[in-house]
C-alpha cells in the first residue's frame, strides 16, 4: 500500500471571515463620572452604592477610584456602564474612555486615531459633533491639529454648538487618550418637566446632592413620610427628593441620551433598565409632597409639572406666604423640610436677605418644637451673612453645614434634625 497523502497546510488567514467578531461591548471599560460642582465625594458615595445594588448580573467587577475632579469606574461591563449613568442622580456628565494609547510624538496620532471604533460609536458620518481638545503643553495651535486629525479620520464635522455628540481628544504627557459622552446634554436636564420657569435657581443634581446630604446626615427611626418644600419654583426640590427616596434616576424620563444612538448599544439593555429604573420611580410608596408657592404664576407652572411627573404621588399645592399657610402633615413618621430661599434677582426690592433667612430659623426651630423629633431638612444659604443669620434663628444643636458651588458662587448647605 503506498503511504498516505500529506495534507497542504492552508495558511491561517484564509480563515479570518469565519472567525467570530468580538463586539467592543464584550471587553472591561473604564468611565469617568464628573459630579455637580462641589459634591465629588458624595457622587463617589453614589456610584459605590449602585455598583453594590446592580440590576442584573455582569460579567465584570468594577473598580471604583476617586480622583482630583472625577471618580473613574474600570474594567467595567459595558452594560453596567449604562446602568450607572442612568441611574446616577448627582453626576453632570459620564465619558466613556474609547481608547487610551502610548503616544510619544505627532506623527503616531494618526495610526492611533484609526484604531477607533468609529462604526460602533458614530450613527452616520453627517450626525454633527463637538470635539473639545487638549495638548498638556497648552498651546491653542496644538489643540486645534489635534481635532483636525480627529475630524479627518472619522471624517465629521465639528460645531462649535448643537452637537449630538460630545467627544473629547486628550494628549497628556505620552498618552492619547479618546471619550465621547454617554449622555450628551448634561444628566441634570433630566426631561420630566412640562413647563420651566424663566430662572431656574437650582440644577436638579445640585438638588439631588443637597436632598442626599440631608438625609445622609440623619438617622431617622421612622422613614419619610411628609416633604415640605417651602419657594417651591417650578418643583426640582420637591421631584428630586422622590428620585432620591425611590432610588430612581434620570433613566426613568423620556429625554435621550448620547449612547442611544451609537450602534454598539443594545436597544434591549436600554429597555430593560429604563424600565427597571421607571418601576422604582412607579411602585415604590411616596411621601405626601407638599409644595408652597407665593407667586401665582410659578405656582401655576407648578401644577403642571407636578400632574406630568407621576401618576403615583401624591401632591399638594400651597399658595401663599410660607409665614401665614398652615401645612398638613402626616400624622406619623419623619417630616422632610428643603428649603431654597430668594437670593439675589429673587428676593424682592428693598427686602433684607440676613432678616428673611432668620426668620426662617425661628419659623424652622418652632416647626421643630411642634413636631419634636420628627423635623429633618436642609436649607441654602448664598453667603455668610444669611447662613449666619439662619442659624441663629436655628437654635437645634444637631446641625452641620456643607460649602458647594452653584454658578461660581459659594453656598451653604445647613442640615438639620429637630
Amino acid at each position: 500500500m503506498g503511504s498516505p497523502a500529506k495534507s497542504k497546510a492552508i495558511p491561517f488567514d484564509t480563515f479570518w471571515y469565519l472567525m467570530p467578531v468580538v463586539p467592543i461591548t464584550a471587553s472591561p471599560h473604564v468611565f469617568y463620572i464628573r459630579p455637580a460642582p462641589g459634591w465629588l465625594e458624595l457622587l463617589h458615595e453614589e456610584v459605590i452604592s449602585l455598583v453594590k445594588t446592580p440590576l442584573q448580573k455582569y460579567k465584570f467587577e468594577p473598580k471604583i477610584t476617586l480622583l482630583k475632579g472625577t471618580v473613574k469606574l474600570h474594567r467595567c461591563d459595558w452594560r453596567q456602564g449604562l446602568e450607572i449613568m442612568l441611574r446616577l442622580t448627582t453626576a453632570h456628565d459620564v465619558e466613556w474612555m474609547i481608547l487610551e494609547s502610548k503616544c510619544n510624538q505627532w506623527t503616531e496620532v494618526d495610526a492611533i486615531l484609526n484604531r477607533v471604533p468609529w462604526n460602533d460609536i458614530l450613527p452616520n458620518r453627517e450626525i454633527p459633533i463637538h470635539v473639545t481638545a487638549d495638548v498638556s503643553n497648552g498651546f491653542t495651535t496644538a489643540s486645534g491639529k489635534l481635532r483636525e486629525n480627529l475630524c479627518r479620520i472619522a471624517k465629521v464635522n465639528h460645531v462649535s454648538e448643537g452637537g449630538v455628540l460630545r467627544f473629547k481628544i486628550e494628549l497628556r504627557s505620552d498618552f492619547l487618550r479618546i471619550s465621547v459622552s454617554l449622555c450628551g446634554d448634561p444628566l441634570y436636564k433630566r426631561g420630566y418637566k412640562a413647563k420651566l420657569l424663566a430662572t431656574a435657581p437650582l440644577p436638579e443634581h445640585q438638588a439631588a446632592a443637597c436632598t442626599r446630604w440631608v438625609l445622609a446626615g440623619v438617622e431617622p427611626t421612622h422613614p419619610v413620610s411628609s416633604v415640605f418644600i417651602p419657594f417651591a419654583g417650578s418643583g426640582t426640590f420637591g421631584f428630586e427628593s422622590l428620585i432620591v427616596l425611590s432610588g430612581a434616576g434620570p433613566g426613568a424620563f423620556l429625554r435621550q441620551f448620547s449612547c442611544d444612538i451609537f450602534p454598539c448599544t443594545s436597544e434591549a439593555t436600554m429597555r430593560f433598565l429604563r424600565r427597571k429604573i421607571s418601576e422604582k420611580l412607579t411602585s415604590t410608596p411616596h411621601p405626601r409632597l407638599l409644595f408652597n408657592e407665593l407667586n401665582s404664576d410659578a405656582a401655576s407652572t407648578l401644577k403642571e409639572n407636578a400632574a406630568a411627573f407621576s401618576i403615583n404621588s401624591k401632591f399638594e399645592i400651597i399658595e401663599g406666604d410660607i409665614f401665614e399657610i398652615q401645612p398638613n402633615f402626616s400624622p406619623e413618621g419623619n417630616i422632610l423640610i428643603l428649603l431654597n430661599p430668594p437670593y439675589g434677582n429673587r428676593l424682592a426690592k428693598n427686602s433684607s436677605i440676613s432678616a428673611l433667612y432668620n426668620r426662617l430659623g425661628i419659623y424652622i426651630q418652632k416647626l421643630s418644637e411642634s413636631y419634636s423629633g420628627r423635623i429633618i431638612g436642609g436649607c441654602i444659604c448664598p453667603d455668610a451673612h444669611s447662613w449666619r443669620s439662619f442659624l441663629n434663628g436655628l437654635k437645634t444643636p444637631t446641625q452641620e453645614t456643607h460649602h458647594f458651588t452653584h454658578g461660581g458662587k459659594e453656598m451653604r448647605l445647613v442640615r438639620w434634625q429637630g
